[in-house]
C-alpha cells in the first residue's frame, strides 16, 4: 500500500512529570515511545491517540474502501490537542518533531469494524484488497519553522503495534518499530483520547490542500 498521507497531526495533552527536590513523592514518568529518530535521541514531552470515525477513502488511487482507524503520536512539543484542534488537522507545529503510530482497518466490501487490541504487525507488503485486511504503520516527521517537513522520505520498515486498551478515554499499548534511515523507537504507552472529531479520510490529509502552520 502507497504511503498513507504522513500530513496527519497527532494531538493530544499529558500531564507533565513530577518532580521530585520537595519531600513529596515524584509522580510516575508519563509511558510513551522513544528511541533514535533522524539521528538524535528522541524523548517526546506529549503523547495522545485519536480515534478516526468511518468513512469511505480512496486508496492506492482506485480502491475505494469503508476504513476506520486508531492513531498514537508522541511529540517533542507540548498542547499537541490544542494544535490539531486548531488545523483541523490540516497542518502541524513549526520545530518539532513526531513520531505517530497508525492503525487502520479497511474493507472494500462492506463496513470496515472498529480497531480492536491486538498486536499488529508494521510490514510494507501490499495488503490483499479483495477482501477486508488490517494495516499498521508508523511515520516520522521533523518540521521546520515554516512546518516544512525534512523526514516525508522516511518510511516504517518493520516492527509491531500493539493495543492492549481502545477506550473511549485512553489507549494503552506498546509499539516496537524500525524505520528506513535507521530510525527506531520503542516502549509502553498509556495516552489520552484527544477530544477532536474528524473523519478517518480527513485525518489522513485528503483535501488537506491548505495547511496551518503553528508557531
Amino acid at each position: 500500500m502507497e504511503r498513507i498521507a504522513a500530513a496527519v497531526v497527532l494531538v493530544g495533552v499529558l500531564g507533565a512529570c513530577g518532580g521530585g527536590g520537595d519531600g513529596k513523592k515524584s509522580e510516575p514518568e508519563p509511558a510513551r515511545v522513544k528511541g533514535t529518530v533522524l539521528g538524535q535521541a528522541f524523548d517526546p514531552v506529549d503523547g495522545t491517540a485519536l480515534v478516526l470515525s468511518p468513512e469511505t477513502c480512496v486508496f492506492q488511487d482506485v480502491l475505494q474502501a469503508s476504513a476506520t482507524a486508531i492513531l498514537v503520536g508522541f511529540g517533542t512539543f507540548e498542547n499537541m490537542c490544542q494544535v490539531a484542534q486548531q488545523t483541523k488537522a490540516c497542518g502541524g507545529k513549526a520545530n518539532g518533531t513526531t513520531v505517530n503510530l497508525l492503525v487502520l482497518n479497511a474493507s472494500a466490501v462492506g463496513a470496515a469494524t472498529a480497531v480492536q487490541p491486538g498486536t499488529y504487525p508494521v510490514t510494507t507488503a501490499q495488503p490483499d484488497v479483495t477482501k477486508p485486511f488490517t494495516v499498521a504503520t508508523a511515520f516520522v516527521a521533523k518540521t521546520d519553522g515554516a512546518c516544512a517537513d525534512s523526514a516525508s522520505a522516511v518510511e516504517a520498515t518493520g516492527g509491531t503495534v500493539t493495543l492492549d486498551r481502545t477506550g473511549p478515554d485512553r489507549v494503552t499499548g506498546s509499539a516496537s518499530v524500525t524505520f528506513s534511515d535507521g530510525s527506531s523507537v520503542s516502549g509502553a504507552f498509556d495516552v489520552p483520547v484527544c477530544g477532536f472529531s474528524i473523519d478517518v479520510c480527513s485525518g489522513l490529509g485528503a483535501g488537506c490542500d491548505s495547511p496551518t502552520c503553528v508557531p
